[in-house]
């Protein structure tokens, strides 16, 4: 689903929960204000939710480089690539400023 920002956002940022074998390297992760112009995000490793395994925290961020007329539309997009473990995604939290 699309996000109607109130005001034009210039940056874009990401939490991904998963479990990810092989870390991110079998996908890439990109946001966009204009349903068009997607900016890639790199993740950053933020360790696990609990303990040493399991689920685990990927944050990043991102400028945002599309229009932003007539309408600003957020949405974010995960794109495997070779996907040769096993991951799960369990949620995505998409944020601007």
């Amino acid at each position: 689903d699309t996000f109607t920002a109130n005001s034009t956002p210039s940056t874009a940022r990401i939490v991904v929960f998963a479990e990810l074998p092989d870390g991110t390297s079998d996908f890439t992760v990109s946001a966009t204000r204009d349903n068009t112009t997607y900016n890639a995000i790199t993740l950053t490793d933020e360790g696990y939710v609990t303990g040493s395994s399991g689920t685990k925290v990927f944050t990043g961020s991102t400028p945002l480089t599309g229009s932003a007329s007539p309408q600003v539309q957020l949405r974010w997009k995960i794109v495997g690539s070779s996907l040769t473990g096993n991951n799960k995604i369990h949620g995505v939290s998409l944020q601007w400023a």
